[in-house]
């Protein structure tokens, strides 16, 4: 096979490869060195592959309209948070099988290490969750500041969590023979919080029939789809829907390209049986009451309707062993207020282990977060976007009303918080401490910005997760959204914002690690005088580092040039990831309005493509 041939069968393959795919491929690699090189480019710029086949898993984004007022809408649309939890037979291997570690997605290891289904149905007999504790996992959630429960009653692996007709199923094939889902729903409605459920009702690798399972029947004659729907699919949402009392949220998954019949009849049965659940919109063909954007996405700039970013507490969705990536209080809170601040809702996943336990570090820094939100309510619960469509420098923004929430990460040296373009008169500004004391501060219009003054009274603050300064407007926030380039801290300016001529603006997508999936909107494609343009409002004149982060190949040549006539032209080192270099220092003589624009003048077109741009005040 020839170096194109090879290139397509990797490219081409599915995204997420076993152990014994690394070993075939470490093979083909060292007899064809040239491969790597070529494989490096071709991925280093176009990482769609795996994005391009989740997007076809994970259906129609669309959802109905006039869902966003509803009453049932309430509990997604103000509480803002939720926990998401995977459990299954998979939690007790614990991304191992027969003594090899799986490094890859917990959840998918049956698939991904060829399990056979009677091996993985034999998993059963040596899966007793002893530890489960239904009444600490909701008192976590709540600690946490989460409003509802999402848990699988059945994923890709077909075994049903719950008490089903359908023999493969946690009471009946395990020691623990007892019903966690009955056990969960009942401590989430004591405890007055929402409860849902995760199906997956399109995959099932132990379903003959089912997407993923084998293609004959025990008896040797052709499995079909309908028959899978009919003796298991449906059965188990009835049962799911009618055994467990009221339901918040039914939440399909990875749709495909399952036939619209079918799942028109799954939503006519939830809306029957639980006519206040929210369905997301991966139950497919258009049909989900609120949009699920693509794994670990939080959006740079806002996003229109009812939406759900779902992520995880580290980088895989299921318990694994190895797996100890934890995201901190500070990061959690960090991807909670920009998702919320983007507009939408946050549904953060944890994956018991084998025994049924909440991974301990999983659980500190929730409650930790937790414990911040319960200071700061109104940061989150029932609030709306940040009027500027994207995060801050210094951090982020939410809504109350007539009030901006300024959320502040990281405090500039100088102590000062800037915005731009803010309309809207202000009324009063004050920093709300963690005893709920009010700190007035000082704010000043600078052109067409205004400085926020924290001086001293915020010193004392710049050590905790985040402080909020509150203000209070003289009516509902108007703002010209121009990025703002700070005169203060670095200022990143992402391609999404910018104008692209001659050039392809795309958001793509990649899994890194562990199922991680990382998602970017850059710039590629460029023809012959292609740019890249940057409208902005600089607050300060002045010097400014100014860094490119994109990959390609060799050693692209980039320009960059201002509406003042500044121009930086220099060759730089080609990457196979998406790197940061320092470019040169930009000068603007003076403040105000100004573009940037950038070109590739020397490349690979195809190859090289740019996602961002940052400017830092020279101090």
């Amino acid at each position: 096979m020839d170096l194109t041939g090879l290139l397509l069968l990797v490219v081409t393959a599915v995204p997420i490869f076993t152990r014994t795919d690394s070993i075939q491929m470490n093979i083909i690699f060292k007899k064809h060195p040239a491969l790597v090189a070529l494989l490096a480019a071709v991925l280093c710029c176009q990482p769609v592959t795996a994005e391009e086949s989740m997007d076809k898993m994970w259906g129609d984004s669309s959802v109905v309209s006039g869902v966003e007022a509803s009453e049932r809408a309430a509990l997604f649309r103000d509480g803002n948070y939720g926990m998401f939890i995977h459990w299954g037979l998979y939690s007790h291997l614990g991304g191992k099988w027969q003594d090899q570690t799986f490094y890859g997605i917990g959840e998918w290891i049956k698939r991904q290490m060829k399990i056979s289904d009677a091996d993985y149905k034999g998993i059963a007999k040596d899966f007793n969750p002893s530890e489960f504790d239904a009444q600490a996992i909701v008192a976590t959630a709540k600690a946490a500041g989460m409003k509802y429960i999402v848990i699988t009653s059945k994923h890709h692996e077909g075994f049903a969590m719950f008490d089903s007709a359908h023999p493969f199923n946690i009471v009946d094939t395990t020691p623990f023979a007892r019903d966690p889902m009955k056990e969960l729903a009942d401590a989430c409605h004591a405890a007055g919080l929402g409860f849902g459920f995760y199906y997956s009702h399109n995959q099932d690798w132990t379903s003959p029939g089912a997407k993923g399972g084998a293609e004959r029947n025990p008896d040797g004659s052709q499995a079909t789809f309908e028959r899978y729907f009919r003796e298991k699919c449906y059965p188990q949402v009835k049962e799911i829907c009618t055994n467990y009392g009221p339901l918040s949220f039914v939440w399909f998954d990875t749709p495909g390209s399952m036939p619209k019949q079918f799942v028109s009849e799954l939503v006519d049965l939830v809306r029957e049986t639980q006519p206040n659940a929210m369905l997301c919109s991966r139950v497919g063909h258009g049909m989900g009451d609120y949009e699920s954007l693509g794994d670990m996405e939080v959006p740079l700039r806002n996003h229109k309707g009812l939406w759900e970013s779902c992520d995880t507490t580290n980088d895989s969705w299921s318990y694994a062993w190895y797996d100890q990536n934890w995201k901190d209080a500070k990061t959690i809170l960090h991807r909670l207020i920009g998702t919320v601040g983007r507009g939408g809702t946050y549904l953060l996943n944890v994956g018991p282990d084998g025994k049924g336990r909440v991974p301990a570090p999983a659980a500190k820094y929730l409650v930790e977060a937790g414990q911040w939100l319960e200071k700061f309510p109104a940061v989150v619960y029932s609030a709306g976007s940040s009027p500027w469509g994207m995060a801050m420098p210094w951090g982020d923004i939410t809504t109350q009303g007539d009030r901006l929430n300024l959320v502040v990460f990281e405090w500039p040296q100088d102590q000062r918080i800037y915005l731009s373009g803010l309309q809207t008169p202000i009324e009063s500004a004050a920093l709300r401490t963690d005893s709920g004391k009010m700190l007035p501060l000082q704010w000043t219009q600078q052109g067409t910005w205004v400085a926020i003054e924290g001086g001293a009274l915020t010193t004392a603050q710049t050590s905790g997760l985040a402080s909020v300064i509150e203000l209070q407007l003289k009516g509902a926030p108007a703002v010209v959204a121009t990025l703002g380039v700070h005169p203060n801290m670095p200022t990143p300016l992402p391609a999404i914002f910018a104008r692209v001529d001659a050039a392809t603006q795309k958001r793509i997508g990649w899994m890194e690690k562990f199922g991680e999936w990382k998602h970017v909107t850059q710039v590629g494609e460029w023809q012959e005088g292609a740019t890249v343009t940057w409208e902005v409002d600089v607050a300060a004149a002045g010097d400014y580092h100014l860094e490119l982060t994109y990959r390609g190949v060799g050693r692209p040549v980039w320009a960059i040039e201002t509406d003042e006539g500044t121009t930086l032209q220099n060759q730089q080192a080609g990457t196979s990831g998406y790197h940061t270099y320092p470019f040169g220092i930009l000068h603007f003589a003076t403040p105000g309005k100004h573009s940037i624009t950038v070109s590739l003048v020397e490349g690979d077109p195809e190859l090289t493509s740019l996602k961002s741009i940052g400017l830092a005040p020279v101090n």
